[in-house]
């Protein structure tokens, strides 16, 4: 029966009347005080349906099976790579030698500089699109890695397991550049597929990573579209069952959320904020800001103010 390898006073949550089981954080990375952990596991009979606060990175080594979550199932085979993010129902079933690296981490705890890996649109892929994608592509998205780039990423996965069980000085700092090149490696990976549905996603960060760096510029549909390799129309379609969001929709709530972290700091006024989120157009600004948030920027900016510690 398949479990996570678990350090000593390692529990789950499990409900008696579903069956189904939670894992959480504290219980993995307790250990070694890092919101990161390496487990190498080999898949036997049916694993129940089960969740965790906490994101994985699943990196398939040998053998098959099915991978199921709460609205579909999938093949899993030799070399595939996939994330499951926190929430996420997942459960395996009818493996043959499937063994596997479950890598759960917290990247919002990790706090090292990913620089420009973040706006790498095969990390956007692999780590926020294909996820959110998993069900209408029929994991047809997935990260299939080659014999060669396997063996480089369990390389890099054994070395972090090895800092992070011998507490060398230093090791949080090593285990955390270890799994940092190993997500710049599965990036890369990514941006290398020629499969059509992983390369649609792979156009797709490419425009996101252009939304998200000219706030302050004007966009055009047209333009967006030229840098998806589609016609209008058909990014358009593309876009919206990816983000669940126009494109021009999307770039507003962007620019809204820029306008916010501006707003947060008490010192700016209203108008200076719209500039800065490039709104040239204070009273347009408002708008948007309510209808995205349901409050204006002056009683957003003055609650901000008031959650403030004195």
């Amino acid at each position: 029966m398949f479990e996570y390898s678990k350090t000593p006073g390692h529990k789950s949550s499990r409900a008696a009347d579903t069956g189904k089981v939670r894992y959480f954080s504290a219980d993995f990375f307790h250990d070694s005080g890092m919101p990161l952990a390496v487990n190498y596991n080999a898949v036997q009979l049916e694993h129940v349906f089960h969740d965790h606060d906490f994101t994985e990175l699943v990196i398939v080594t040998n053998g098959h099976g099915w991978h199921g979550t709460r609205s579909d199932e999938y093949i899993i085979q030799t070399g595939d790579a996939f994330v499951i993010h926190p929430e996420e129902k997942h459960s395996y079933r009818d493996t043959e030698g499937l063994t596997l690296y479950n890598v759960p981490f917290d990247m919002g705890q990790l706090h090292f500089p990913m620089l420009d890996l973040k706006r790498h649109p095969g990390y956007r892929a692999l780590f926020a699109l294909e996820p959110r994608l998993r069900t209408s592509h029929g994991f047809k998205s997935r990260l299939k890695l080659s014999p060669a780039q396997l063996a480089v990423a369990v390389n890099l996965l054994a070395e972090i397991a090895r800092e992070l069980k011998e507490k060398r000085a230093g090791f949080q700092s090593m285990a955390a550049a270890f799994f940092l090149q190993t997500v710049g490696h599965l990036s890369r990976c990514y941006a290398h597929i020629d499969d059509p549905k992983p390369r649609e996603l792979l156009r797709l960060g490419v425009v996101l990573d252009h939304l998200e760096s000219s706030l302050d510029q004007p966009v055009r549909l047209e333009e967006l579209a030229r840098m998806a390799g589609m016609s209008k129309s058909s990014f358009q379609r593309a876009f919206r069952r990816t983000l669940d969001s126009s494109p021009v929709d999307y770039w507003i709530r962007l620019r809204i959320q820029k306008a916010c972290e501006v707003l947060a700091s008490g010192s700016v006024q209203v108008k200076e904020a719209a500039m800065v989120a490039g709104f040239d157009d204070s009273n347009y600004f408002t708008r948007q800001f309510r209808r995205v948030l349901g409050i204006s920027p002056r009683d957003y900016a003055r609650s901000v103010v008031r959650q403030k510690p004195r």
